[in-house]
């Protein structure tokens, strides 16, 4: 764009790098002269497409749109994981990592970390330091780990663990779990019903809205429920229980705990009350909002003698009720004034996801050189004076003829536009808009319209505004393909072309083996270092687009003098596969590279990197078994055939073994090791350095500094050192160690073996029987197809056994395992795990500590162990034991059998229609009580949402002048029922019978046969209609059928609504 006063200001094309130009002519100038412009490529990000690392500066990395594995390495990193399930490490420093779409696994490391989950279900991990995580969409698990976290849900039925240190722990929206762990924690529960557990620490935890249910663990805890009938349990410690909006559960547990109660508290009915289960001697009744001890009235309930209710006034709101408390009891002494502001908790904003960071300014390109001032033209000579000519002689006066009249000129007819086939060419991922009245004319010169186009097989096409149509390819369609379109001019007229359009695949990279060269030396560029192949374009077709030149030498093409290729400037494969490009190298040894990036003029690839390794000097061997020892220099030693014994020495070699069984040491320095055919033994030694078994058993030992290992083919040994490495057995039963660093261990096809000691490593057994021991440290382990045995071991750990019939084992630490699909056996281990079995008979032990496991479908058999465990049976006939401690049990769909075993536990259903279960010892080693979902179970909340206290009769005298049981929802009859239809039938007859629903107890005479006239649990949706079916849920074998006091065994506050 022309400024004025001879100012153009350029602006490239966002895509564009190489050299362009335009051209200017100044007033009363003569020629044009010539503006030439570099666009350099600047400092694109590092791309990588698998498995890579960055530097050990701050790099700023983006994986592709498959599943990658990025470790960031040293440094305060930028990752982005793109699409695909993604495993980014940020390793050390202060990193920032974004998973985007698919299930990422996103590990900080070392540093304070900001972990991004983006779409799907993610794994995040802060590990060490004072870090963010945001699950953001989807079910997530964020794991705050070591520091002082903030750690945000996001979207999606989450689950949150600060682990050690002062945590704030988010659930937003969605259904959540969230922990609060070790430490003084904040944990807000958000939108929906959520469940918190603060653990160990002194916790401040608040449900917000949604029926949520509340552990305060061991501390002197804060506790709000917010809006929404919650369920409060101070658990160990001195707390502070405040149910807020709704009618609420407050349960202290051991420790002098304040209840909290407002004039807000309660409502106009007794139902409205609050309820507090366990007020002790040391307890007090908090007084806040201006509630006095001289308001209240406090009286001894009529229907349950052993409850003391207290009242806003004689005649006010209903307050609280407290459980199993003589009313005598309760004095001014029991309560407390509390003053000032008494919301415990305030509600934490969800921090905005911080914007990515714009990637590094690419450096300013150097100014042109300016071309030269074109040589002024010399002067024309100035031309002679021509000579005088001779005076004409005057004509004589010719007559004047008389004209004429011309015909009058016929108009000529109008003409149809002249429309022009097109040609178009289109990558397959997504659509591709074009006009095509471009190069159409008319030739009277009118407007022109595009009217219509033809069907087009293989995709889709639309007309949109200005002439443009718009074509769509079908999913994995790629050729050619053409329709018609139809133009017309002003005056009506028609005319017709093709448009033929190619969906066209970009260049795809076959080989990129890179080259070794020696010191002032060229290498000729080869099919076999450098291979694109295109299906759409022949060889001249494929260009290579320089991005990033080498360092060390030059690349360069032949011709008669050889021209330097630099960035933005291209060559082919037809200029590679002719040995028309070679590299120069210069008076330095070390490792060298240019990037590239493929095109074919309509498609481009992602960055790669050639590697050139420029060595001081080429040693080769002979055919026989050679012992080879380097200089001290950077050497390419190679063995050939033989039993070779090549050492490297210091600085960076390249050693190859050709074939034979080959001994070879790299020694100090960054190497490559190759092992070649047969059995080799490879040693690294000191250095960054890479490793290739090749063919046959090989045994690889990296020794120190950051190491690849590839086993390749044939039942290999890798042993990793102590550093952050790279294993990859490749084919065959191979055994892979690691040392204390972070490390990535892929077992590949067969039956391997992978440990991975300490660090916080990645195990990926693959195809095969694999056996892996994670070790000690935060790992993630992948078991792959077939049967695995996994053992987790220290910290806390991720485990996806995959497909088989796994054997587990958490081992210490709060573990996330899924068995996946298969007949799997998992043993959770020491630590508050989460335990997912999907598909299968699966056996789980949840073990020691606070477990949640999900069985999935199949017979399974679940074990919760010693700590109050939270179990789900799902889909299938389950046996569900919930072991020691306070545990809540739901089979799930299906006959399930549930035994509590010791302490208080609570038998929850989701939904009537579940199935059948056998609670085998209901009330039998504590005090028992059933938990209903109110989605499941409606008719038992307030127009605004707020749960009813459920009120109880015993039926003695039933039919219509029987017992009243209106505005009762726990009936208990001390007849005997052929059925639960028969108990339906009853309902309806009842006296004060209604349109509501209601749980009931009654035996049952004949359905099941294995518990003849036991005790049956059911529930009625509408207890005056019983053409809707009525539904048992749980049979009671504990209950003697022939006991008198039923009423003292099960009454309405066994049975909750959450």
């Amino acid at each position: 764009m022309f400024n004025g006063a001879g100012i153009f200001t350029y602006t490239p094309d966002p895509n564009f790098f190489g050299v362009d130009s335009f051209s200017y002519t100044i007033e009363q100038g003569t020629a044009p002269a010539q503006v030439f412009i570099q666009v350099l490529a600047g400092n694109r990000p590092i791309i990588i497409e698998g498995i890579g690392k960055g530097t050990e500066t701050s790099d700023y990395i983006t994986g592709s749109s498959g599943n990658d594995v990025i470790n960031g390495l040293g440094g305060d990193d930028t990752i982005f994981g793109l699409a695909g399930n993604d495993e980014l490490r940020g390793d050390e420093g202060n990193d920032t990592l974004y998973g985007n779409e698919g299930n990422d696994s996103l590990t900080g490391g070392e540093g304070n970390d900001e972990l991004n989950g983006g779409k799907d279900n993610d794994f995040l991990d802060g590990s060490e330091g004072d870090d963010t995580g945001l699950g953001q969409l989807g079910n997530d698990t964020v794991i705050g780990n070591l520091g002082n976290d903030s750690l945000y849900g996001g979207q999606g039925g989450d689950s949150v663990r600060g682990g050690e240190g002062n945590d704030l722990v988010y659930g937003d929206k969605g259904s959540d779990v969230l922990w609060g762990d070790a430490g003084n924690d904040t944990v807000t529960g958000g939108d929906e019903a959520d469940l918190l557990f603060g653990n160990d620490g002194a916790d401040s935890l608040q449900g917000n809205q949604g029926n949520d249910t509340i552990f305060g663990g061991v501390g002197n805890d804060t506790a709000f429920g917010g809006e929404g009938d919650d369920q409060i349990s101070g658990e160990t410690g001195d707390d502070f229980l405040w149910g807020g909006k709704g009618i609420d559960t407050l349960t202290g547990g051991s420790g002098n705990d304040t209840f909290v109660m407002t004039p807000e508290s309660g409502g106009g009915n007794l139902e409205d009350a609050q309820i507090v289960n366990d007020f002790e001697l040391g307890d007090r009744i908090g007084l806040a909002g201006g509630l006095q001890f001289s308001d209240l009235s406090i009286t001894q309930s009529a229907e349950n003698a052993g409850n003391t209710i207290i009242r806003n006034g004689s005649a006010g709101d209903y307050i609280a009720v407290l459980i199993g408390v003589n009313s005598t009891t309760i004095n001014a002494d029991s309560f407390t004034p509390i003053s000032g502001t008494i919301i415990p908790i305030p509600t934490p904003s969800p921090t905005t996801p911080p914007t990515p960071t714009t990637p590094p300014t690419p450096t300013t390109p150097p100014t042109p050189t300016t071309p030269p001032t074109p040589t002024t033209p010399p002067t024309p000579t100035t031309p002679p004076t021509p000579t005088t000519s001779p005076t004409p002689t005057t004509p004589p006066t010719p007559t004047t003829p008389t004209p004429t009249t011309p015909p009058t000129p016929t108009t000529p007819p109008l003409q149809p536009p002249i429309a022009q086939n097109d040609t178009v060419k289109r990558t397959p991922d997504g659509s591709v808009t074009f006009n095509v009245l471009v190069n159409d004319t008319d030739p009277q010169g009118s407007q022109l319209t595009l009217v219509s186009t033809g069907t087009v097989a293989n995709g889709s096409v639309a007309i949109t505004s200005g002439g443009n149509i718009t074509f769509t390819p079908i999913p994995g369609f790629t050729g050619p393909s053409t329709f018609p379109y139809t133009i017309q001019n002003s005056y009506g007229l028609t005319s017709t072309a093709q448009v033929l359009i190619t969906v066209n695949v970009p260049p795809t990279l076959l080989v990129n083996n890179g080259i070794i060269i020696a010191l002032n030396d060229v290498e000729n560029l080869t099919a076999g270092n450098l291979l694109a192949v295109d299906p759409d374009n022949p060889p001249n077709e494929i260009f290579y687009q320089i991005t990033q030149e080498p360092s060390l030498g030059n690349l360069q093409a032949i011709g008669s003098t050889p021209q330097v290729i630099n960035v933005g400037e291209r060559f082919t494969q037809e200029n590679i596969n002719n040995g028309s490009i070679e590299y120069n190298s210069r008076n330095l040894s070390g490792e060298d590279d240019f990037l590239f990036v493929l095109t074919d003029n309509i498609g481009t690839t992602t960055q790669n990197a050639f590697s050139i390794t420029i060595v001081d000097d080429i040693i080769s061997g002979t055919d026989g078994d050679d012992f080879i020892t380097g200089s001290g220099l950077s050497e390419n030693i190679r063995g050939f055939a033989g039993n070779d014994t090549l050492l490297g020495l210091g600085n960076r070699d390249v050693l190859q073994g050709g074939s034979g069984r080959d001994s070879l040491d790299g020694g100090e320095g960054n190497d490559v090791v190759q092992g070649d055919e047969e059995d080799d033994i490879l040693l690294g030694q000191i250095g960054n350095d890479s490793l290739f078994g090749g063919q046959g058993n090989d045994s690889l030992d990296g020794g120190a500094g950051r190491n690849t290992l590839l086993g390749e083919d044939g039942n290999d040994t890798l042993v990793a050192g102590d550093d952050s490495n790279l294993l990859s057995g490749g084919n065959n039963d191979d055994i892979l160690i690691s040392g204390i660093g972070n490390d990535t261990l892929l077992g590949g096809s067969g039956n391997d073996s992978l440990t991975g000691n300490a660090g916080d490593d990645s195990l990926y057994g693959e195809e095969g029987q694999d056996l892996i021991f994670a070790g000690v440290g935060r790992d993630l382990v992948l078991g792959g197809a077939d049967n695995d045995t996994i053992d987790a071991g220290e910290n806390n750990d991720t485990i996806f056994a995959g497909d088989g019939n796994d054997s587990i084992t958490g081992g210490d630490g709060d573990d996330t395992i899924s068995s996946g699909s298969g007949a799997d056996s998992v043993s959770a281990g020491t630590g508050d795990d989460s335990i997912f079995g999907e598909a299968g008979n699966d056996s789980i032990l949840g073990d020691f500590g606070e477990d949640t496991i999900y069985a999935g479908d199949g017979l399974d058999s679940l074990f919760g162990g010693i700590g109050n465990d939270v179990i789900f049976g799902d889909g299938g006939n389950d046996t569900i034991f919930g072991g020691e401690d306070d545990d809540t049990l739901a089979g799930g769909s299906g006959a399930d059998s549930l035994i509590g075993n010791v302490g208080n536990n609570s038998y929850y259903y989701l939904a009537p229609a579940e199935g059948v279960d056998v609670i085998t010892e209901f009330n039998v080693n504590g005090d028992d009580r059933f938990l209903f979902s109110s989605l499941g179970f409606p008719g038992f909340t307030t127009a605004e949402g707020t749960v009813v206290p459920l009120q109880g009769i015993i039926v003695s005298n039933l039919g219509s002048t029987g017992d009243d049981i209106s505005n009762k929802q726990v009936i208990i009859f001390q007849d005997t029922f052929d059925n639960v239809q028969a108990v339906n039938a009853a309902l309806k007859n009842q006296k004060g019978s209604s349109d509501t629903a209601a749980f009931f107890v009654y035996r049952n005479n004949l359905s099941y046969a294995a518990f003849p006239g036991a005790y049956v649990m059911g529930y009625d949706p509408n207890l005056s209609d019983d053409s809707l079916p009525a539904f048992d849920l749980g049979i009671l074998p504990s209950i003697d059928p022939a006991t008198s006091n039923i009423s003292t065994l099960i009454t309405p506050s066994d049975f909750v609504i959450i």
